[in-house]
């Protein structure tokens, strides 16, 4: 609704600016396009455009005397209430009640569409996020992955949007023989070998002596009979199945299922990679040197050259994973958008490049970094987390410790909005003391406790034996306080953020929004009645305005992957 206020207010804008010029008191070749922004103050109006600071330079005039002659020259619209000049040559506008009303109608008549758009024409998007090696258990840098791909994905899907959730297992190289060997050292160790000893690069986890104890105690020792190289292989397929299901229940029990699992080794079984080589030296983007084959880096911008393959005739990852985005472009793909680690940031410049190499526009690809967390124990100390060495705070262990206190279902929804409410490139402390307050001082319950609010209202109505009336039998002019127009004002933005959050890819934009939305409602709930049997027209008028609330937050939190309580 906002956007359809600003597409109307930029007309009549255009056509004051037109009528100055044809009246030559603005002298302009051309009208730029005019941007607004939300007032930092409710007095100041609702929404403000600095065109005239924009034109002052064109125009070799101060911006607040063009501001003059432009509000000077506005048409008489329904649209707009009042408008003001400020500061060096801001032009604020005040929307009238009637839009506001309509924004209500609005939101009552969509319901669960409401912020929903057209925007993305169907375009087909890949996101791929997680995946994570098959190595060990999901950490909780890779939960916030999760949340963020998994609502990236609905954000894009209610913008219109075709997209779909892809996990890539990198079940090949030289991490899963790592796996594979350190896996058949704690079988050997179960076995009477207690003094062997994991290798210095493997995997330290103590949850590799639960999969080496499941395999003796479903195998016994028939495994000592092969020779090491054909045990270390079982033991890397057995490990890579066990903890790849793991990270399946782990993902699904935090609301996330992908709809696609693609595998590395697939990949290269299909000789996809070697697709890749020839590609490359048919481009005459190969060169060797030092005993190893060369990809020519430096020519799409980089500062040095990568090998491709090494002197023992092993690929490098850069060949696989060029494959790989090679193939989803393959599945018909419009754009690829791949959610990476925070060591990644140098990979996807690298990606960039190899995608523009095989002959794809630099559009068509979106790498994302998300950050890391770091968790803080409600006694103040901090996780120090690597796979490598067996120290690991796993997406399961937070939930299990936050259900503790605030039961499974809000331990996950506490989970992901702590993950979401921050942006994706900050660092997160993830602050499991505030994470288990169910207190306003938790935005995750400070907004399901607006919603739940909104739900206790119409149970109440019940109670008395109110009905609720149509909305077209309801005075809506009857919301005259300043609480209530800002509470109507805010949801007017929603569509807006839920597409500006899809098209910037920033899924924080959501929790944000709500958390500010449940704050506007919370005031008016303290300070006013909804139910005033001796208002009977303002109660009707009221309950408009809470379903909405209602409305709008259960599809923000729909969204979010995240529960809308009606009790709490």
């Amino acid at each position: 609704m906002i956007d359809q206020v600003r597409l109307r207010v930029s007309e009549v804008l255009r056509a004051a600016i037109q009528q100055a010029i044809n009246h030559a008191e603005i002298s302009l070749d051309i009208i730029p396009d005019i941007v607004f922004s939300p007032t930092k103050n409710p007095e100041h109006g609702d929404i403000a455009t600095p065109i005239a600071m924009s034109l002052s330079k064109t125009a070799k005039m101060p911006p607040r005397q063009i501001a003059g002659i432009i509000v000077n020259h506005l048409a008489n619209d329904p649209l707009i209430r009042q408008v003001e000049i400020a500061g060096p040559g801001f032009i604020n506008l005040f929307i009238s009640e009637d839009c506001l009303y309509k924004t209500l109608e609005h939101i009552i008549h969509q319901g669960e569409g409401y912020g929903r758009s057209q925007d993305g024409a169907r375009k087909r998007i890949l996101v791929e996020f997680v995946s994570a090696n098959p190595t060990g258990p999901l950490n909780i840098v890779s939960g916030r992955a999760a949340a963020v791909g998994d609502v990236l994905v609905n954000l894009l899907n209610v913008a219109n949007y075709d997209a779909i959730r892809e996990f890539y297992v990198n079940d090949a190289g030289k991490q899963v023989e790592r796996l594979g060997a350190s896996i058949d050292v704690r079988y050997r160790q179960l076995l009477g070998g207690e003094e062997l000893k994991i290798p210095e690069d493997g995997y330290h986890g103590e949850y590799l002596i639960d999969i080496a104890r499941l395999i003796v105690e479903s195998e016994g020792d028939q495994y000592l009979q092969l020779d090491e190289a054909a045990r270390i292989d079982k033991f890397k397929d057995i490990g890579i199945q066990r903890l790849l299901d793991g990270q399946k229940s782990t993902l699904k029990r935090f609301g996330v299922e992908f709809d696609v699992w693609t595998s590395e080794q697939v990949i290269r079984d299909t000789k996809k990679p070697e697709q890749i080589i020839e590609i490359f030296t048919k481009k005459k983007l190969l060169y060797e040197a030092e005993g190893a084959i060369w990809f020519q880096m430096t020519e799409f911008g980089d500062d040095k050259d990568c090998v491709v393959i090494k002197s023992d005739g092993e690929f490098t990852y850069f060949v696989p994973d060029a494959a790989y985005h090679r193939d989803k472009f393959d599945r018909g793909f419009d754009l690829l958008i791949d959610i990476l680690g925070p060591d990644h940031q140098g990979h996807i410049v690298h990606l960039d490049h190899l995608i523009n190499a095989l002959g794809y526009s630099a559009d068509r690809f979106e790498g994302l970094v998300v950050q890391q967390v770091n968790l803080v124990h409600q006694d103040g100390s901090r996780v120090e987390m690597s796979k490598r060495k067996g120290h690991l705070y796993t997406l399961n262990q937070l939930i299990d410790e936050l259900a503790e206190t605030v039961g499974e279902q809000f331990a996950v929804d506490v989970a992901r909005y702590f993950f979401l409410n921050r942006t994706n490139n900050s660092h997160l402390d993830f602050d499991v003391k505030l994470a288990v307050t169910r207190a306003n001082d938790n935005p995750s319950f400070y907004v399901q406790y607006a919603h739940a609010r909104c739900c206790s209202i119409f149970r109440e109505m019940k109670d008395r034996n109110i009905d609720q009336l149509p909305i077209n039998q309801v005075d809506l002019n009857l919301l005259t306080v300043d609480e209530e127009a800002q509470i109507i004002k805010k949801m007017a933005g929603y569509p807006g953020v839920i597409l500006n959050a899809a098209e910037e890819r920033e899924p924080y934009r959501v929790p944000n929004y709500l958390y500010e939305l449940s704050s506007h409602f919370h005031t008016f709930y303290n300070k006013f009645r909804v139910l005033d049997m001796d208002h009977p027209d303002l109660t009707q008028s009221r309950l408009v305005l809470v379903r909405c609330v209602q409305i709008v937050i259960s599809n923000g939190l729909k969204l979010l992957g995240i529960s809308a309580p009606e009790k709490m």
